[in-house]
């Protein structure tokens, strides 16, 4: 079995309202070590939908990202909110 890499050091890098970018220094099994930046986890976690009409066919959708600047295909996706299953807030992501 794979050994998990060892997260030597965390820390935060910026905060906004929405986001808390964080540092990590971590070290893998072979001595190597990288720095990763990444939002810190928390809230109630979030939905990746794949919608399938049948076998062979997946709904897309075409919206615009902030972090591109531009409009994306792409598939479903969204936080689960406070009191959401995942299937619920799978549902509502598809709706809205």
């Amino acid at each position: 079995m794979r050994k998990n890499p060892k997260i030597t050091n965390v820390h935060s890098v910026t905060r906004s309202h929405v986001f808390n970018v964080e540092s990590m220094d971590v070290e893998f099994s072979n001595g190597e070590t990288r720095v990763f930046e990444r939002l810190k986890p928390g809230g109630n976690g979030a939905v990746l939908v794949v919608p399938m009409i049948d076998k062979d066919t997946v709904l897309m959708i075409y919206e615009f990202s902030a972090g591109t600047e531009r409009y994306e295909l792409g598939l479903t996706k969204g936080k689960i909110d406070k009191g959401e299953t995942p299937i619920e807030a799978a549902s509502r992501e598809l709706k809205e």
